[in-house]
């Protein structure tokens, strides 16, 4: 793997979070990502665990809308090489508003 980063992986329509020594660290058939939109990565993972990071965001933006600007992607047709991209490069996942087909599977 690259860096000692953690991956996905897609296998079967299940995507594989592995840590740099291809432990499993969790899967899931839907990915969602949390972002700002100055393009920064918040959170990503299963929908499910997403939903507290999800919630706390919320509870922020309500004190400063101004201040608190996210979105959150959901999709079970993440392009996997895409996906890395969004934890490897700083202000990748600003893609998604621009051209947010560059990540879909075909």
């Amino acid at each position: 793997m690259v860096n000692n980063q953690s991956l996905y992986f897609k296998e079967n329509g299940t995507y594989y979070y592995k840590d740099s020594n291809g432990e499993t660290l969790f899967k899931s058939d839907v990915i969602s990502v949390l972002y700002d939109l100055d393009g920064i990565l918040l959170k990503h993972g299963s929908p499910d665990n997403l939903k507290i990071y999800f919630e706390r965001y919320k509870k922020m933006q309500s004190l400063d809308p101004d201040l608190f600007k996210f979105r959150v992607v959901s999709t079970d047709k993440w392009k996997v090489d895409e996906l890395n991209k969004m934890l490897t490069h700083s202000g990748y996942v600003s893609y998604l508003d621009t051209d947010p087909n560059r990540f879909q599977e075909d």
